[in-house]
C-alpha cells in the first residue's frame, strides 16, 4: 500500500543532536525520502502526531509543514488515481510530486526557478531565514520582468553579473549586501542540483561574491570608559547593561544573549550553540561576577534574561536598543511654553558615542583584546566561535576553554582598573 508521511532521520545526527526531517514515500516495498532542509532534535518531534513539539518556533514550523504536506498529499493522491499508477516506483512518484509534473522524466526546459525557490523557503527551519530568502526572492522578481519563465539554465554567468550590477547601481546596495542576495540564490541553485531538480550548468564559480571587509568602527578607550560611566537613571540603563553583558560574555551575539535559557547555565558557564552557526559549533563561556550581576538583575523565568519574555517583537526591541545606546550621554533640558500657558520640559540627548550599535560589543571585545592585551588571534577566534587553523585538525583537537577564560578575565580586570583610574581624574 502506498503511503506518504513525515520521517525524522536520526541516522546521521548533527553536532547538536538534531536530525533531518524528510518526506517519506512508501510504495511497492520501496521507501524513498525527500529532505525538507529542516533539522529537529528527537525530543522535539512527535512521530505519531506528525508535528513539532517543545520548540519555541513550533507553531511556525507546524504551519509550514502542514501546508507543505497538504500540497504533496494532494499530488500524491492524484498520481495514485491514474490508470498507470501501478507502473510507477516510489522514486517515480516522488520525482513527479517534487517537480510538479505529470511525467517521470521532466524535460530540462521545465526547471522553472520560482516554484523551487518557494519550495526551499517553505523548508526553512527558522522564520528569520525564511524572511531573508523571501526578501531575496522579492528583489529577484523586481529585477526579472519575465520571472515566471525564468529557468535555472537561464541563470548563467552573464545573467548573474548583470543582476549583480543592477543591485549595485540601481538599488544602490553595498557590495556585501548585494552578495547576500546572490549567495541566497546560489543556495537555492545548490538545493535544486542536490535534489536533481535541474541539470543546468553551475554558474557561480565565475562570479565574484567575496565579502568586502567592513569598516570596523572603533572608539578610543577613554571615550568608551566615559560612555560606561555617565550616570543613567532611565530606560537607557537597561540597554547599556545588556551591551556590557555581551561584552563580559566575550561579545556574544545579541540574538543568542536574549534567547539562551537558564538551563544552559551549568557550573558557572554559559554553554550554547550560536544560532547563526546552525548548531555546528558549541561555545562555553565562563560567567564572571560582573556578568552574573547583570544576569541576576534581569533574570528571566525560562530564559537567562527576561527581555523577550514580555515582548513578541525581537526586531523592534533591537531597534530600540540601538537607538538607546546612541542616546547615552549628557542631557540638555529646555523649558517651553505650551499653548495653554503651562510650561513643559524637553530633553535633548547628547550621545557620547553617536555611531554605537549593539554589535560593537563583539567588535570592541575582540579588537581591544588583540590590540591592547596581545591576546592571540586563535584565542579570540575561539571566543567568538569562529573557525581557525586547519579544517581537518579542528575535528581532532578538543580546545580547552582556559585560554578564553583567562583572556576574558584580563579584559574585565583591565576595564575595572581603567574605570577606577578614570573616576579619580
Amino acid at each position: 500500500m502506498a503511503n506518504l508521511y513525515l520521517y525524522l532521520d536520526k541516522r546521521t545526527p548533527r553536532k547538536d543532536g538534531s536530525g533531518s526531517l524528510k518526506v517519506a514515500i512508501t510504495h511497492k516495498h520501496q521507501t524513498v525520502y525527500h529532505p525538507l532542509e529542516t533539522y529537529i532534535k528527537p525530543d522535539e518531534w512527535d512521530a505519531d502526531a506528525q508535528q513539532v513539539v517543545v520548540r519555541p518556533d513550533k507553531k511556525f514550523l507546524n504551519v509550514l509543514l502542514k501546508k507543505r504536506m497538504a500540497e504533496m498529499t494532494l499530488a500524491f493522491q492524484r498520481i495514485l488515481l491514474r490508470d498507470d499508477a501501478d507502473t510507477f516506483t516510489a522514486k517515480d512518484i516522488l520525482v513527479m510530486i517534487v517537480r510538479g509534473t505529470d511525467t517521470v522524466d521532466k524535460p530540462e526546459d521545465m526547471d522553472y526557478l520560482i516554484p523551487i525557490y518557494n519550495e526551499y523557503i517553505m523548508g526553512c527551519a527558522k522564520s528569520t531565514t525564511a524572511t531573508s530568502y523571501r526578501t531575496s526572492l522579492n528583489n529577484l522578481v523586481e529585477y526579472e520582468r519575465d520571472i515566471d519563465s525564468l529557468r535555472f539554465k537561464d541563470v548563467n554567468v552573464a545573467w548573474l553579473r548583470k543582476y549583480q550590477r543592477w543591485l549595485l547601481d540601481t538599488k544602490k546596495m553595498s557590495v556585501n549586501g548585494a552578495n547576500v542576495y546572490l549567495r541566497n540564490l546560489r543556495t537555492v541553485f545548490n538545493y535544486a542540483l542536490k535534489n536533481e531538480l535541474t541539470r543546468a550548468r553551475y554558474p557561480f564559480r565565475d562570479v565574484d561574491m567575496s565579502t568586502v571587509e567592513p569598516d570596523k568602527y572603533m572608539v578610543p578607550w577613554e571615550q568608551f570608559l566615559e560612555w560606561i560611566s555617565v550616570p543613567m537613571t532611565d530606560r537607557r540603563e537597561l540597554y547599556r547593561d545588556l551591551f556590557m553583558l555581551s561584552f563580559f560574555l566575550c561579545g556574544i551575539r545579541p540574538v543568542d544573549l536574549l534567547t539562551v535559557k537558564k538551563s544552559q547555565i551549568r557550573d558557572g558557564r554559559l554553554e550554547y550553540y550560536p544560532q547563526k552557526l546552525n548548531g555546528r559549533t558549541r561555545l562555553s563561556i565562563k560567567i564572571e561576577p560582573e556578568a552574573k550581576a547583570i544576569i541576576d538583575r534581569y533574570a528571566g523565568k525560562e530564559y537567562m534574561l527576561n527581555v523577550l519574555e514580555s515582548r513578541n517583537d525581537y526586531k523592534a526591541f533591537m531597534q530600540h536598543w540601538n537607538k538607546a545606546l546612541k542616546a547615552i550621554g549628557y542631557d540638555d533640558y529646555t523649558e517651553k511654553l505650551c499653548n495653554n500657558g503651562k510650561m513643559y520640559q524637553t530633553v535633548k540627548h547628547n550621545g557620547i558615542i553617536p555611531k554605537i550599535k549593539i554589535y560593537h560589543a563583539r567588535i570592541w571585545w575582540a579588537s581591544f583584546a588583540y590590540n591592547e592585551l596581545d591576546v592571540p588571534m586563535d584565542t579570540i577566534s575561539q571566543a567568538l566561535g569562529h573557525k581557525n587553523g586547519l579544517r581537518v585538525t579542528n575535528l581532532y583537537v578538543k580546545r580547552s576553554n582556559a585560554k578564553v577564560d583567562e583572556a576574558n578575565r584580563r579584559m574585565i580586570d583591565w576595564l575595572n582598573q581603567s574605570l577606577a583610574d578614570f573616576h579619580k581624574k
